[in-house]
């Protein structure tokens, strides 16, 4: 490469859309303004002889970054984020790369993402895959940039309707560099992609042991009613307080529990199952004893299987052996 040809560092210009943060609430309650304080924004920056203007809906820059953020939404929300990017001098060759999640990542695990370049998708899956399929770099060009014509970036994120609770409060970003190269002088056969040699992110473990010493409990789980035939009222009664919930199932019949309404952690740790008005077994739910997929719960007659449970940091926990 020649002197012409120039990087734009992470400080000078960085394209993030970021601050992608989510509040789960309980269903029905509103749903606040995706981007209550959020305007138009329109930026230019340059080094060299190459300039890149950002335009964006519905975004604020904050220290060379262009942040997007998502509060107050309930379950079974979506929306999306966009930006425009485009070379407003010379020709240049447009590379990205996205920052690597957090590996404790409970929100960017649960939210379903979509990651487009001019409308074509080249990443999906939650947002915390997008972000580690990204990381080692994407040139998003298809040759070199026509000056003032833009390259549209979008992000398409949705939470699902069945996540846990247990991730309310919690944030997840999505964060994009952008380097540029000037064409003039430099023949695509040598260009050097500039991400080259990053390395992929850490993947995070897909789920952890009920953690005794973190302070941490069980925050729901998925239960699977095994048996005897025939309709049952079933009661998850929490310790000598109020009922969970009643509710009648049948063999085979599945239903989620909520333990704990985050942030708040409260109330007995000891849970008894009742079934016709007779207790048939008990859980611990603070993670004292052993708790997880495939944990039996019954007096050999009725049963209740555990499924799926996540803790109170929004993690999914590892099956257990009985």
């Amino acid at each position: 490469m020649t002197g012409e040809s120039t990087r734009l560092s992470r400080r000078r210009v960085l394209a993030a859309i970021g601050g992608i943060g989510a509040t789960s609430g309980v269903a029905g309650a509103g749903t606040a303004a995706y981007f209550a304080d959020a305007k138009r924004v329109t930026n230019g920056l340059e080094t060299g002889s190459v300039a890149i203007a950002i335009d964006c809906d519905s975004c604020s820059f904050v220290d060379d970054q262009v942040s997007f953020a998502v509060d107050g939404i309930d379950r079974g929300e979506s929306g999306s984020v966009a930006v425009s990017i485009s070379v407003e001098t010379n020709p240049a060759r447009l590379w990205l790369r996205s920052l690597c999640p957090p590996t404790d990542d409970p929100l960017g695990t649960a939210l379903e993402a979509v990651f487009s370049v001019d409308g074509d998708p080249i990443a999906s899956g939650s947002l915390s895959d997008v972000s580690r399929a990204l990381a080692t770099g994407r040139r998003v060009d298809t040759g070199c940039t026509t000056p003032g014509e833009g390259i549209e970036l979008e992000l398409d994120w949705k939470l699902p309707a069945d996540v846990s609770l247990a991730v309310a409060g919690e944030t997840a970003t999505f964060t994009v560099e952008l380097v540029a190269e000037q064409c003039r002088h430099v023949e695509e056969a040598d260009v050097i992609d500039p991400f080259a040699g990053v390395a992929p992110c850490e993947v995070s473990p897909e789920c952890v042991s009920c953690p005794e010493d973190d302070g941490e409990r069980v925050a729901s789980a998925t239960f699977e009613y095994d048996g005897p035939g025939g309709d049952v009222e079933l009661e998850l009664r929490r310790g000598q307080g109020s009922a969970e919930g009643t509710r009648t199932v049948a063999p085979g019949s599945q239903f989620t529990a909520v333990f704990h309404d985050p942030p708040s952690i409260q109330g007995d740790a000891d849970f008894d199952v009742i079934i016709d008005d007779t207790t048939v077994g008990a859980f611990h739910i603070s993670c004292s004893r052993p708790f997880g997929p495939g944990l039996v719960i019954g007096d050999g007659t009725h049963t209740l299987t555990v499924l799926e449970a996540f803790d109170t940091d929004g993690r999914s926990l590892c099956g257990v052996t009985q």
